[in-house]
């Protein structure tokens, strides 16, 4: 059983910090947990396309043309609604790009052995109100 965010008050998940200085989480999509950056830059929350099965989602068939910040425009499938929880409480529903993420790990594979499996953004880190603590290295909602 799953309880829901609003049982609590405030919401902290503890996060760490990589050598590139991103600064990542452990949080679960649909029960399966992954690990991921979180990006206030990016526009939308992201998972590995070859995630999908994993995270046990659900795409919509068409693909939508999205950028990053390099201004190049590559194609993108989106998930249906995926639960988003931390330590089995639910803190939201979301829908997920679906991106090839190998660029972003191999980036940063060069100064780290580590791979994620998504990207949170901006679409929940400000439907949340998210509070980033870099000196506590938390993430606070």
């Amino acid at each position: 059983m799953s309880l829901s965010i609003y049982e609590q008050d405030p919401f902290i998940i503890k996060c760490s910090i990589l050598k590139t200085k991103h600064l990542t989480c452990k949080i679960s999509i649909n029960g399966v947990e992954g690990l991921f950056l979180v990006d206030s830059g990016a526009s939308n929350s992201c998972i590995e396309i070859e995630n999908e099965k994993k995270f046990k989602l659900d795409k919509y068939k068409k693909s939508y043309s999205a950028s990053g910040a390099a201004k190049e425009k590559f194609d993108v499938l989106k998930s249906k609604k995926a639960e988003i929880s931390h330590e089995k409480i639910v803190v939201e529903k979301l829908n997920f790009l679906l991106i090839d993420m190998k660029p972003i790990n191999t980036a940063i594979n060069e100064s780290e052995s580590i791979i994620v499996d998504g990207i949170i953004g901006a679409d929940f880190l400000v439907k949340k109100k998210v509070v980033l603590d870099y000196k506590k290295l938390t993430m606070t909602f």
